[in-house]
Protein backbone atom coordinates (compact mmCIF):
# COMPACT_ATOMS: atom_id res chain seq x y z
CA UNK A 1 0.00 0.00 0.00
CA UNK A 2 1.64 3.23 -1.18
CA UNK A 3 0.90 6.33 0.80
CA UNK A 4 2.25 9.86 0.98
CA UNK A 5 3.16 10.33 4.63
CA UNK A 6 2.54 13.98 5.46
CA UNK A 7 2.72 14.55 9.17
CA UNK A 8 3.98 17.24 11.50
CA UNK A 9 7.50 15.91 11.37
CA UNK A 10 7.69 16.80 7.66
CA UNK A 11 6.59 20.36 8.43
CA UNK A 12 9.31 20.60 11.04
CA UNK A 13 11.74 19.18 8.48
CA UNK A 14 10.93 22.03 6.09
CA UNK A 15 10.99 24.58 8.90
CA UNK A 16 14.54 23.77 9.93
CA UNK A 17 15.69 24.06 6.32
CA UNK A 18 16.82 20.65 5.18
CA UNK A 19 16.01 19.11 1.80
CA UNK A 20 12.92 21.29 1.47
CA UNK A 21 15.43 23.97 0.42
CA UNK A 22 17.35 21.53 -1.81
CA UNK A 23 20.64 23.03 -0.66
CA UNK A 24 22.20 20.81 1.99
CA UNK A 25 22.34 17.35 0.47
CA UNK A 26 25.26 16.19 -1.68
CA UNK A 27 23.07 13.53 -3.23
CA UNK A 28 19.72 11.83 -2.75
CA UNK A 29 18.50 8.60 -4.33
CA UNK A 30 14.80 8.10 -3.56
CA UNK A 31 13.88 5.93 -6.59
CA UNK A 32 10.38 7.44 -6.74
CA UNK A 33 10.51 7.54 -10.54
CA UNK A 34 12.09 4.05 -10.73
CA UNK A 35 15.37 5.46 -12.10
CA UNK A 36 18.90 5.44 -10.67
CA UNK A 37 19.37 9.20 -10.90
CA UNK A 38 20.39 11.55 -8.11
CA UNK A 39 17.38 13.66 -7.18
CA UNK A 40 19.60 16.74 -6.84
CA UNK A 41 21.35 15.97 -10.20
CA UNK A 42 24.72 16.93 -8.68
CA UNK A 43 26.43 13.58 -9.19
CA UNK A 44 26.11 10.80 -11.80
CA UNK A 45 23.42 8.18 -11.30
CA UNK A 46 23.90 4.74 -9.80
CA UNK A 47 25.18 1.88 -11.94
CA UNK A 48 23.01 -1.22 -11.48
CA UNK A 49 24.19 -4.79 -11.80
CA UNK A 50 21.84 -7.65 -12.54
CA UNK A 51 18.25 -6.49 -12.70
CA UNK A 52 17.10 -4.60 -9.55
CA UNK A 53 13.32 -4.27 -9.34
CA UNK A 54 11.40 -1.07 -8.64
CA UNK A 55 8.91 -1.80 -5.83
CA UNK A 56 6.79 0.00 -3.23
CA UNK A 57 8.98 2.13 -0.97
CA UNK A 58 8.91 4.51 1.94
CA UNK A 59 8.23 7.56 -0.19
CA UNK A 60 6.73 6.15 -3.38
CA UNK A 61 9.16 3.58 -4.77
CA UNK A 62 12.32 1.73 -3.73
CA UNK A 63 14.82 -0.72 -5.26
CA UNK A 64 14.68 -4.46 -4.54
CA UNK A 65 17.83 -6.61 -4.92
CA UNK A 66 17.65 -10.40 -5.30
CA UNK A 67 20.76 -11.38 -3.31
CA UNK A 68 22.27 -13.23 -6.28
CA UNK A 69 23.46 -10.90 -9.03
CA UNK A 70 21.74 -7.57 -8.24
CA UNK A 71 23.76 -4.65 -6.90
CA UNK A 72 24.07 -0.85 -7.09
CA UNK A 73 27.33 1.07 -7.56
CA UNK A 74 28.00 4.75 -6.91
CA UNK A 75 30.20 7.02 -8.97
CA UNK A 76 33.75 7.53 -7.57
CA UNK A 77 32.82 11.23 -7.49
CA UNK A 78 31.08 10.62 -4.15
CA UNK A 79 34.27 9.50 -2.36
CA UNK A 80 35.73 12.97 -1.63
CA UNK A 81 32.37 13.99 -0.12
CA UNK A 82 33.15 11.77 2.88
CA UNK A 83 36.40 13.64 3.68
CA UNK A 84 34.63 16.48 5.50
CA UNK A 85 31.62 16.70 7.82
CA UNK A 86 28.59 14.77 6.54
CA UNK A 87 25.51 12.74 7.44
CA UNK A 88 24.92 9.55 5.43
CA UNK A 89 21.41 8.18 5.87
CA UNK A 90 19.39 5.38 4.28
CA UNK A 91 16.72 2.71 4.91
CA UNK A 92 16.89 -0.99 4.14
CA UNK A 93 14.55 -3.98 4.36
CA UNK A 94 16.27 -7.35 4.90
CA UNK A 95 14.95 -10.59 3.45
CA UNK A 96 16.04 -13.89 4.95
CA UNK A 97 19.29 -15.49 3.77
CA UNK A 98 21.94 -17.83 5.15
CA UNK A 99 25.19 -16.48 6.60
CA UNK A 100 26.11 -12.83 6.18
CA UNK A 101 24.75 -10.25 3.76
CA UNK A 102 26.73 -7.35 2.31
CA UNK A 103 24.49 -4.29 2.64
CA UNK A 104 26.78 -1.33 1.94
CA UNK A 105 30.51 -0.93 1.48
CA UNK A 106 33.15 1.56 0.41
CA UNK A 107 36.55 -0.09 0.09
CA UNK A 108 39.24 -0.72 -2.51
CA UNK A 109 40.24 -4.28 -1.60
CA UNK A 110 40.38 -6.96 1.09
CA UNK A 111 44.06 -7.34 1.88
CA UNK A 112 44.18 -4.68 4.61
CA UNK A 113 42.07 -2.32 6.72
CA UNK A 114 42.94 0.83 4.77
CA UNK A 115 40.23 3.33 3.85
CA UNK A 116 37.08 1.33 4.36
CA UNK A 117 33.62 1.27 5.76
CA UNK A 118 31.26 -1.65 5.49
CA UNK A 119 27.80 -2.61 6.73
CA UNK A 120 26.77 -6.27 6.92
CA UNK A 121 23.89 -8.27 8.36
CA UNK A 122 24.50 -11.54 10.25
CA UNK A 123 21.39 -13.65 9.85
CA UNK A 124 22.09 -16.30 12.50
CA UNK A 125 22.37 -13.77 15.33
CA UNK A 126 20.15 -11.07 13.79
CA UNK A 127 22.93 -8.50 14.16
CA UNK A 128 24.09 -5.58 12.05
CA UNK A 129 27.89 -5.16 11.88
CA UNK A 130 29.51 -1.85 10.96
CA UNK A 131 33.26 -1.47 10.27
CA UNK A 132 35.24 1.66 9.51
CA UNK A 133 38.91 2.60 9.44
CA UNK A 134 41.90 4.13 7.68
CA UNK A 135 44.56 1.69 8.99
CA UNK A 136 45.10 -0.96 11.66
CA UNK A 137 45.51 1.61 14.46
CA UNK A 138 42.49 3.62 13.30
CA UNK A 139 39.99 0.79 12.84
CA UNK A 140 36.60 0.54 14.57
CA UNK A 141 33.72 -1.94 14.53
CA UNK A 142 30.37 -2.16 16.29
CA UNK A 143 27.53 -4.69 16.36
CA UNK A 144 23.87 -4.10 17.10
CA UNK A 145 21.16 -6.73 17.57
CA UNK A 146 17.92 -5.83 15.83
CA UNK A 147 14.39 -7.05 16.44
CA UNK A 148 12.91 -9.71 14.17
CA UNK A 149 9.60 -7.89 14.53
CA UNK A 150 11.01 -4.95 12.55
CA UNK A 151 11.32 -5.26 8.77
CA UNK A 152 12.68 -1.83 7.81
CA UNK A 153 15.84 -0.46 9.40
CA UNK A 154 17.52 2.90 9.25
CA UNK A 155 21.31 3.38 9.19
CA UNK A 156 22.92 6.76 9.80
CA UNK A 157 26.64 7.63 9.85
CA UNK A 158 27.50 11.15 10.94
CA UNK A 159 30.92 12.86 10.88
CA UNK A 160 31.80 16.00 12.82
CA UNK A 161 35.53 16.67 12.81
CA UNK A 162 37.15 13.44 14.01
CA UNK A 163 33.94 12.28 15.70
CA UNK A 164 31.86 9.65 13.92
CA UNK A 165 28.40 8.82 15.26
CA UNK A 166 26.72 5.57 14.25
CA UNK A 167 22.94 5.25 14.51
CA UNK A 168 20.80 2.19 13.84
CA UNK A 169 17.03 2.54 13.92
CA UNK A 170 17.32 6.06 15.31
CA UNK A 171 19.44 4.98 18.29
CA UNK A 172 23.03 6.10 18.79
CA UNK A 173 25.03 2.88 19.09
CA UNK A 174 28.59 4.21 18.89
CA UNK A 175 30.39 7.51 19.38
CA UNK A 176 33.79 7.07 17.72
CA UNK A 177 36.65 9.54 18.20
CA UNK A 178 39.04 8.66 15.37
CA UNK A 179 42.80 9.10 15.69
CA UNK A 180 42.89 10.73 12.27
CA UNK A 181 40.57 11.67 9.45
CA UNK A 182 39.40 8.68 7.42
CA UNK A 183 40.00 9.48 3.74
CA UNK A 184 38.64 6.90 1.31
CA UNK A 185 40.49 5.76 -1.77
CA UNK A 186 39.51 7.62 -4.91
CA UNK A 187 39.60 4.29 -6.77
CA UNK A 188 37.09 2.56 -4.47
CA UNK A 189 33.44 2.27 -5.49
CA UNK A 190 30.73 2.60 -2.87
CA UNK A 191 28.12 -0.06 -3.47
CA UNK A 192 25.03 -1.86 -2.25
CA UNK A 193 25.65 -5.61 -2.33
CA UNK A 194 28.92 -5.60 -4.29
CA UNK A 195 31.82 -5.46 -1.82
CA UNK A 196 35.14 -6.68 -3.29
CA UNK A 197 35.40 -8.89 -0.19
CA UNK A 198 32.21 -10.90 -0.69
CA UNK A 199 33.90 -13.90 -2.35
CA UNK A 200 36.92 -13.82 -0.03
CA UNK A 201 34.80 -13.69 3.14
CA UNK A 202 31.96 -15.89 1.86
CA UNK A 203 29.48 -13.04 2.24
CA UNK A 204 26.32 -12.97 0.15
CA UNK A 205 25.01 -10.04 -1.81
CA UNK A 206 22.25 -8.10 -0.10
CA UNK A 207 18.76 -9.49 -0.54
CA UNK A 208 16.05 -6.97 0.22
CA UNK A 209 15.04 -3.38 -0.47
CA UNK A 210 16.92 -0.07 -0.17
CA UNK A 211 15.43 3.41 -0.17
CA UNK A 212 15.99 7.08 0.67
CA UNK A 213 19.82 7.00 0.28
CA UNK A 214 20.96 10.53 1.14
CA UNK A 215 24.25 12.26 1.95
CA UNK A 216 23.98 15.66 3.65
CA UNK A 217 26.90 18.07 3.57
CA UNK A 218 27.03 18.57 7.34
CA UNK A 219 26.46 16.76 10.59
CA UNK A 220 22.73 16.89 11.34
CA UNK A 221 21.59 17.34 14.92
CA UNK A 222 19.75 14.64 16.84
CA UNK A 223 16.58 16.71 16.55
CA UNK A 224 16.96 16.95 12.79
CA UNK A 225 17.50 13.21 12.44
CA UNK A 226 14.37 12.47 14.44
CA UNK A 227 12.30 15.08 12.60
CA UNK A 228 12.88 13.38 9.22
CA UNK A 229 12.37 9.82 10.45
CA UNK A 230 9.74 7.96 8.42
CA UNK A 231 8.60 5.48 11.11
CA UNK A 232 8.47 2.58 8.61
CA UNK A 233 5.88 -0.01 9.73
CA UNK A 234 5.85 1.65 13.16
CA UNK A 235 3.16 3.36 15.20
CA UNK A 236 3.63 7.12 15.17
CA UNK A 237 1.04 7.78 17.90
CA UNK A 238 2.82 7.88 21.29
CA UNK A 239 1.43 6.29 24.44
CA UNK A 240 -1.41 8.68 25.29
CA UNK A 241 -4.10 9.37 27.86
CA UNK A 242 -7.71 10.21 27.01
CA UNK A 243 -10.83 10.66 29.13
CA UNK A 244 -13.49 7.97 29.11
CA UNK A 245 -15.82 8.58 26.17
CA UNK A 246 -13.16 10.26 24.01
CA UNK A 247 -11.54 8.82 20.86
CA UNK A 248 -8.03 8.91 19.44
CA UNK A 249 -6.62 8.09 16.02
CA UNK A 250 -3.83 5.49 15.90
CA UNK A 251 -1.39 6.35 13.12
CA UNK A 252 1.26 4.22 11.41
CA UNK A 253 4.22 5.63 9.48
CA UNK A 254 5.25 4.70 5.94
CA UNK A 255 4.19 1.16 5.04
CA UNK A 256 3.84 -1.03 1.95
CA UNK A 257 1.84 -3.70 3.71
CA UNK A 258 -1.64 -4.47 2.38
CA UNK A 259 -2.35 -6.97 5.16
CA UNK A 260 -2.93 -5.01 8.35
CA UNK A 261 -4.32 -6.31 11.62
CA UNK A 262 -4.88 -4.39 14.87
CA UNK A 263 -5.58 -6.26 18.11
CA UNK A 264 -7.74 -5.99 20.10
CA UNK A 265 -10.07 -4.72 17.41
CA UNK A 266 -13.32 -4.46 19.36
CA UNK A 267 -12.82 -0.78 20.25
CA UNK A 268 -11.55 0.26 16.79
CA UNK A 269 -13.60 1.50 13.87
CA UNK A 270 -11.52 -0.65 11.47
CA UNK A 271 -8.99 -3.24 12.64
CA UNK A 272 -7.63 -3.83 9.10
CA UNK A 273 -6.68 -0.24 8.26
CA UNK A 274 -3.40 1.56 8.96
CA UNK A 275 -4.88 4.52 10.86
CA UNK A 276 -8.00 3.43 12.78
CA UNK A 277 -9.98 5.44 15.35
CA UNK A 278 -9.81 3.96 18.88
CA UNK A 279 -12.50 4.44 21.50
CA UNK A 280 -11.40 2.31 24.47
CA UNK A 281 -13.47 2.28 27.65
CA UNK A 282 -10.46 1.20 29.71
CA UNK A 283 -6.68 1.39 29.39
CA UNK A 284 -5.76 -0.70 26.36
CA UNK A 285 -2.55 -1.75 24.61
CA UNK A 286 -3.07 -2.05 20.85
CA UNK A 287 -0.74 -4.14 18.69
CA UNK A 288 -0.53 -3.76 14.92
CA UNK A 289 0.76 -6.57 12.70
CA UNK A 290 1.91 -5.61 9.20
CA UNK A 291 2.47 -8.51 6.81
CA UNK A 292 4.88 -7.53 4.03
CA UNK A 293 4.98 -10.99 2.46
CA UNK A 294 8.62 -11.80 3.22
CA UNK A 295 8.65 -10.17 6.66
CA UNK A 296 6.13 -9.35 9.38
CA UNK A 297 6.42 -6.20 11.52
CA UNK A 298 4.76 -5.66 14.88
CA UNK A 299 4.44 -2.58 17.07
CA UNK A 300 2.35 -1.58 20.09
CA UNK A 301 0.93 1.53 21.75
CA UNK A 302 -0.90 1.97 25.06
CA UNK A 303 -3.89 4.29 25.38
CA UNK A 304 -4.62 5.12 29.01
CA UNK A 305 -8.22 5.93 29.90
CA UNK A 306 -8.88 8.31 32.80
CA UNK A 307 -12.13 9.11 34.60
CA UNK A 308 -12.66 12.87 34.96
CA UNK A 309 -14.64 12.35 38.16
CA UNK A 310 -11.73 10.56 39.85
CA UNK A 311 -8.85 12.91 39.05
CA UNK A 312 -6.36 13.73 41.81
CA UNK A 313 -5.36 17.32 41.06
CA UNK A 314 -2.40 17.17 43.46
CA UNK A 315 -0.80 14.17 41.75
CA UNK A 316 1.33 15.36 38.86
CA UNK A 317 3.41 12.49 37.44
CA UNK A 318 7.07 13.31 36.78
CA UNK A 319 10.06 10.94 36.88
CA UNK A 320 12.60 11.03 39.71
CA UNK A 321 15.42 10.90 37.14
CA UNK A 322 16.03 11.06 33.39
CA UNK A 323 18.99 10.17 31.16
CA UNK A 324 19.52 12.47 28.13
CA UNK A 325 22.35 10.43 26.59
CA UNK A 326 20.98 9.79 23.07
CA UNK A 327 20.13 6.13 23.66
CA UNK A 328 16.47 6.77 22.83
CA UNK A 329 15.26 6.11 26.39
CA UNK A 330 14.21 8.69 29.02
CA UNK A 331 15.68 11.51 26.94
CA UNK A 332 13.46 14.32 28.27
CA UNK A 333 11.92 15.44 31.56
CA UNK A 334 8.30 16.52 31.81
CA UNK A 335 4.77 15.82 33.01
CA UNK A 336 3.25 12.54 31.85
CA UNK A 337 -0.35 13.16 33.02
CA UNK A 338 -0.86 16.61 31.52
CA UNK A 339 -4.52 15.75 30.94
CA UNK A 340 -5.38 16.70 34.56
CA UNK A 341 -4.18 20.29 33.99
CA UNK A 342 -6.72 22.88 32.87
CA UNK A 343 -4.12 25.63 32.44
CA UNK A 344 -0.35 25.76 32.91
CA UNK A 345 0.85 29.03 34.41
CA UNK A 346 4.54 28.06 34.54
CA UNK A 347 6.87 25.08 34.63
CA UNK A 348 10.37 26.06 35.85
CA UNK A 349 13.54 24.06 36.48
CA UNK A 350 16.43 25.26 38.69
CA UNK A 351 19.92 23.92 39.31
CA UNK A 352 21.24 23.15 42.79
CA UNK A 353 22.31 26.78 43.27
CA UNK A 354 18.86 28.13 42.45
CA UNK A 355 19.63 29.39 38.93
CA UNK A 356 16.76 28.92 36.49
CA UNK A 357 17.86 26.70 33.59
CA UNK A 358 14.55 26.15 31.79
CA UNK A 359 10.92 27.24 31.75
CA UNK A 360 7.76 26.81 29.69
CA UNK A 361 4.04 27.41 29.74
CA UNK A 362 3.31 24.67 27.19
CA UNK A 363 1.72 21.50 28.58
CA UNK A 364 3.42 19.03 26.25
CA UNK A 365 6.87 20.63 26.25
CA UNK A 366 9.69 18.75 28.00
CA UNK A 367 13.23 19.61 29.06
CA UNK A 368 16.17 18.01 27.24
CA UNK A 369 18.84 18.68 29.88
CA UNK A 370 20.46 21.67 28.20
CA UNK A 371 20.83 25.39 28.95
CA UNK A 372 21.39 27.80 26.06
CA UNK A 373 22.33 24.86 23.85
CA UNK A 374 24.92 23.45 26.27
CA UNK A 375 24.68 20.08 28.04
CA UNK A 376 24.23 20.43 31.79
CA UNK A 377 26.07 18.19 34.23
CA UNK A 378 24.77 15.30 36.30
CA UNK A 379 23.16 16.18 39.58
CA UNK A 380 20.03 17.13 41.41
CA UNK A 381 17.65 19.74 40.00
CA UNK A 382 14.41 21.26 41.27
CA UNK A 383 11.15 21.87 39.45
CA UNK A 384 8.32 24.25 40.29
CA UNK A 385 4.98 23.98 38.50
CA UNK A 386 2.07 26.41 38.82
CA UNK A 387 -1.17 25.19 37.26
CA UNK A 388 -4.97 25.10 37.49
CA UNK A 389 -6.91 21.86 37.95
CA UNK A 390 -10.61 21.50 38.66
CA UNK A 391 -10.90 25.28 38.97
CA UNK A 392 -8.24 25.44 41.74
CA UNK A 393 -4.74 26.92 41.56
CA UNK A 394 -1.97 24.47 42.46
CA UNK A 395 1.79 24.54 43.03
CA UNK A 396 3.96 21.42 42.78
CA UNK A 397 7.63 21.57 43.88
CA UNK A 398 10.05 18.65 44.01
CA UNK A 399 13.55 17.51 42.99
CA UNK A 400 14.88 15.02 40.46
CA UNK A 401 18.20 13.79 39.06
CA UNK A 402 19.83 14.29 35.68
CA UNK A 403 22.02 11.28 34.79
CA UNK A 404 24.16 10.92 31.68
Amino acid sequence: MERSFKKLKFLLFCFIGLTCTGQVNHFSFRFDDCTYEDESTRIPGLTPGGNPTCVCGLGVKAMSLNGVNDFLKFSPQVNPLFDTDFTFDFYFYIEDQIGESDIFSLRNGCTNLDSLWALRYIHASNEILFEMGSNVSNYYSVKKSVSKEVCWHRFTLLKFGLTYLVYIDNQLISNILARENIVFSRNARMSVGDSPCNIVNNVRRFKGVVDEITLYNRALSDLELKSIYKYPDQIVTPNSTIFKGQTIQLEVGESCSNRVNWSPGSSLDASDELDPIASPQKTTTYTVTLDNGTCISKDSVTIFVADKDKLDCDKLLLPKAFTPNNDGLNETFGISNVFIIDQMESFEIFDRWGAKVWETTQLEEKWDGTFKGQLLSNGMYLYKIKYTCGGEQKININNFNLLR
